[in-house]
C-alpha cells in the first residue's frame, strides 16, 4: 500500500506563521511562538522530503514554499528584531523587579 504525501500539516504551519507575523500586535510570547512554529515546519519539511515516493513536483513545491517563507521572515526581520529586544528588556525588567521585591523588604 502506497503512502500518500500530504502537505496539509505544512500548509497549516505556514498559515500559523503568516498569521503570527501579520498580526497587528505581536503577543508577549511571540519569540517562543515563532521559534516553535518554524521548528515544527522544519520537521514537517524533513518528513516530506524523506518520503521514498517523493515526486519532483512535490519537492519543487516544498522548496518554493520554503523560499517564500524565508522571504516572509526577511520582510518582517526588523519588526521581529524589535519584538525580541522588547521581550528581552521586559524579561530583564521583570527579573530586576522580582529581585527588588525579594531583597528590598
Amino acid at each position: 500500500m502506497q503512502q500518500v504525501i500530504t502537505l496539509e500539516p505544512l500548509t497549516q504551519l505556514e498559515h500559523q506563521i503568516e498569521q503570527l507575523l501579520l498580526a497587528e500586535e505581536y503577543p508577549d510570547d511571540f519569540p517562543q511562538q515563532l521559534e516553535n512554529l518554524v521548528a515544527l515546519r522544519h520537521q514537517q519539511v524533513e518528513l516530506v522530503l524523506k518520503q521514498p515516493q517523493l515526486s519532483r513536483p512535490v519537492f519543487d513545491d516544498v522548496v518554493a514554499r520554503t523560499q517564500a517563507m524565508k522571504g516572509l521572515l526577511q520582510q518582517h526581520k526588523d519588526r521581529i528584531g524589535a519584538q525580541l529586544v522588547r521581550s528581552k528588556k521586559s524579561q530583564k525588567s521583570l527579573s530586576l523587579y522580582s529581585n527588588i521585591q525579594q531583597h528590598g523588604q
